[in-house]
């Protein structure tokens, strides 16, 4: 019975080709698009699974006043885990750029940090060789990877015992190479490539005391026993908190809490936050996304299928005379649907492997398809299935309910109320189609404000490079400003001790006349030289910026907008006025227009800026940062090298572009954008598919009547406008459900921007135009063809 409705199913697909491939161009399409994105939002959503305690670790975050950050301070982690019932383990980690060392050969460094001896044991990361007892438990000792292995010393076996050279702070550390992990998974929001013990850490911060320093990300590890549920969680920030407030000395109004480790890479907006974060909400659009795509290519299927069945009304009559029952009928239907679900299966996830290059590239991950993973294919077993199902369910239904007699008497069995429901399968499809188109109109909108907004200083042209921390910084800086002073063209240089894409944490260690004792709000802070100004093109708004004809600038400070809301005093007032950070007493005495030094999706934080008259940046590397000329990029990157390569022999030289760095800081929603585009545009054609099989249909359906308006003098136009007119009347109705449901979702993502676009009412006419002439070409093609029939070959039979 089973080989016989397959021989069946087959047989009609190769009887009506067209139909049969525009349904499989329709559902391929619609596969392909639903494998890649599904492949993408489980990786999404496996990040940091791999820990063996995955659902026992937690991060701690804070919040102080407005900001909520990833980190805290440094002493909580030991406090608690002696203070705090049920806590198993904890670590801390602080993340770390500088020069390494190996031999002559020197090597910028970004991906660092220092660690507890615990982390290995919370965290499992796998061990490729060393003690993992012992492991960052000696002063000296570090942990690098696999690929750190090979980069500095060739191989892993050759690192074991070899010592490093970190430039971390004034004289430098060398350490001893105790253990190699394997390689990172890409899975894990920690990506680094050198561990170091934090004992290092301490010398430049009392671990113990510094209470008011939030520098640090803090992971717990729960005993097994812990059960995570809400009332057990908030009991432990409870604990967490009580502790906090007994030990701070520092008496911070923060609050911390307690994030699980599987939610940190999807539901982080924290300030100073790791990188490579990603977003829930970008998960659910692209989940609904597939299965819209599925949805519109079952649709295809359901409008087809519904569509043809006066041609196999007289077999579904001709069955039930010879004694077929209705369930068997349905079965047959039912099979035809599955047949071809699982022929569009096959041929998308061709397709989607094919095409998986090009996606990882798109969207900046290494996905791949495993063959032999059961998981997988009962997934996608299971995906056909449901397709061809739910696809394939209203037309076996539907024709199964054909009246023999009526049928076989030659009686139309396609009522009003199934026109309906096809129509509306239609309004459906075209809405979901325009609710994509809308908001792709948007995203790109979003984009270009992001990338064309004044963020408060003149971001082209500036090329920077790192400082090493070497020798004497006071004399290697002022050796740099001889060299340079011999070439005309870098005469609008800076000393800066962070760059604005890359500011450090913040201080609450501020006090100003008029504050309030119990205020305690966290200041971003900055060292920069007189020319930060002039170089980076910013605005003043009251007073005046640092100068060396003031010896007395070197306790003064300058700050932004936003710090003087903060601080409840105006621009005008604000000069003047007494302020002390970290016991060095000084006074306001400029303002500076706000300047955006975090993504859009946070706000302007409050910003001071102290001035390094001497060159000390107070322990940090710094930056040199020259505007270039513009039509000369190249060439004064050359001259930065050549006057680099003459103060430091021995280190090599690196450089980096301040507009790209704020573009890598919108990476993730660049990639949002294009994968939206083209999604996007695969809804519409496969909509379009649809629409030209139904248009082919209806032509075919009425081509005796055409032939007769021809013969009576009808117009190609009026023909044309006669079998269009009803289709395009259905994607007006789209539009008038899209639009509402479009406003809705987008504004709800426009939201996670602190600054982002207004919805304007062109978008939705801009979406409406483009759905209806691609409708409208897509129905008029086929009603021009057979408007331009002689009506003589359509008669002939008559």
């Amino acid at each position: 019975m089973f080989k016989s409705y397959l021989k069946t199913a087959f047989r009609q697909l190769f009887r009506n080709k067209l139909f049969s491939s525009l349904n499989i161009l329709g559902l391929a399409t619609g596969m392909t698009c639903s494998i890649l994105i599904f492949l993408w939002v489980q990786d999404e959503r496996s990040y940091d699974t791999f820990n063996t305690h995955a659902n026992n670790i937690y991060r701690l975050t804070a919040r102080v006043g407005d900001i909520e950050a990833a980190v805290v301070p440094v002493p909580v982690a030991m406090a608690i885990r002696e203070a705090v019932p049920g806590v198993k383990n904890v670590t801390r980690l602080s993340a770390l750029q500088c020069m390494v060392s190996v031999g002559s050969q020197k090597y910028e460094e970004k991906n660092i940090y220092y660690a507890d001896s615990n982390f290995l044991r919370i965290f499992s990361y796998p061990l490729l060789l060393g003690d993992a007892t012992h492991l960052l438990a000696e002063p000296n000792g570090a942990v690098l990877t696999e690929s750190g292995a090979k980069k500095y010393f060739g191989s892993p076996e050759n690192a074991m015992g070899k010592t490093l050279h970190i430039d971390n702070d004034y004289n430098g550390n060398d350490v001893l190479i105790t253990g190699v992990l394997k390689d990172l998974p890409t899975n894990s929001h920690l990506q680094f490539d050198l561990l170091l013990p934090i004992q290092l850490y301490s010398k430049t911060i009392n671990l113990e005391q510094a209470w008011g320093n939030f520098d640090v990300y803090t992971y717990v590890q729960m005993e097994d026993r812990f059960s995570a549920t809400p009332a057990a969680l908030a009991s432990l920030e409870q604990q967490i908190m009580a502790v906090y407030r007994r030990l701070d000395i520092s008496k911070t109004q923060g609050f911390l809490y307690v994030q699980p480790l599987t939610a940190v890479h999807l539901h982080s907006r924290l300030m100073l936050d790791v990188p490579g974060q990603g977003s829930y909400q970008q998960v659910n659009i692209f989940s609904l996304i597939a299965i819209f795509i599925l949805l519109i290519a079952g649709i295809n299927f359901m409008n087809l299928s519904t569509a043809l069945s006066s041609q196999r009304a007289k077999e579904v009559g001709l069955r039930k005379t010879v004694g077929a029952f209705r369930s068997q009928l349905v079965i047959q239907f039912l099979s035809e649907a599955l047949v071809l679900s699982f022929i569009s299966l096959i041929l998308g996830l061709a397709l989607a492997w094919l095409l998986m290059p090009l996606f990882n590239d798109l969207a900046g991950k290494s996905i791949s398809i495993n063959f032999l993973s059961i998981k997988l294919i009962l997934s996608l077993v299971g995906i056909a299935v449901a397709v061809g199902l739910l696809s394939g369910s209203y037309p076996a239904l539907f024709l199964s309910s054909f009246n023999p007699v009526k049928v076989l008497k030659g009686v139309k069995m396609l009522h009003g109320r199934k026109t309906f429901f096809r129509n509306s399968l239609i309004v459906v499809q075209f809405s979901i189609a325009v609710i994509l188109m809308t908001g792709t109109i948007v995203v790109y909108k979003q984009l270009q404000f992001i990338r064309t907004m004044d963020i408060g200083y003149n971001k082209q042209n500036l090329l920077y490079v790192p400082i090493p921390r070497l020798g004497d910084l006071i004399q290697n800086q002022q050796s740099l400003r001889n060299v340079m002073g011999q070439y005309p063209e870098m005469d609008n240089y800076t000393f800066i001790s962070h760059l604005p894409t890359n500011m450090p944490t913040g201080t609450k260690s501020v006090n100003w006349e008029g504050k309030d004792p119990t205020y305690e709000p966290i200041f971003p802070q900055m060292w920069v030289d007189d020319h930060f100004v002039n170089t980076f093109g910013m605005q003043l708004k009251s007073g005046r910026f640092f100068t060396r004809d003031f010896k007395e600038d070197e306790h003064n400070y300058v700050v932004n907008e936003t710090a003087l809301k903060v601080m409840k005093l105006n621009p005008e007032n604000a000069v003047g006025t007494k302020m002390s950070m970290d016991q060095r007493n000084g006074v306001i005495v400029g303002v500076v227009k706000d300047f955006n030094f975090k993504p859009v999706q946070q706000p302007i934080q409050p910003l001071i800026i102290r001035h390094a008259s001497n060159g000390d940046f107070n322990g940090n590397t710094g930056y040199i940062v020259l505007r270039t000329p513009p039509a000369n990029v190249q060439r004064s990157i050359a001259t930065m090298k050549k006057v680099f390569q003459q103060v430091y022999t021995d280190f090599p030289f690196s450089f980096g572009f301040v507009n790209d760095d704020l573009s890598n800081m919108y990476v993730t929603e660049q990639r949002m954008g294009k994968l939206f585009n083209i999604f996007s545009v695969l809804s519409v054609i496969v909509s379009c598919l649809g629409l030209f099989g139904l248009t082919t249909f209806a032509t075919q359906k009425r081509i005796k009547e055409i032939g007769v308006r021809k013969v009576l003098g009808a117009s190609v136009g009026g023909i044309v406008g006669m079998l269009s007119k009803d289709f395009v009347k259905l994607v007006v109705f789209a539009l008038l459900i899209a639009f509402p449901v479009a406003w809705w979702v987008m504004n709800k993502w426009l939201q996670n921007f602190a600054y982002h676009i207004s919805i304007r009412w062109w978008f939705f006419a801009l979406a409406g135009m483009a759905a209806l002439i691609i409708s409208f070409i897509t129905v008029s093609y086929q009603s021009m063809k057979a408007a331009r029939t002689n009506p003589v070959k359509s008669l002939r039979s008559e």
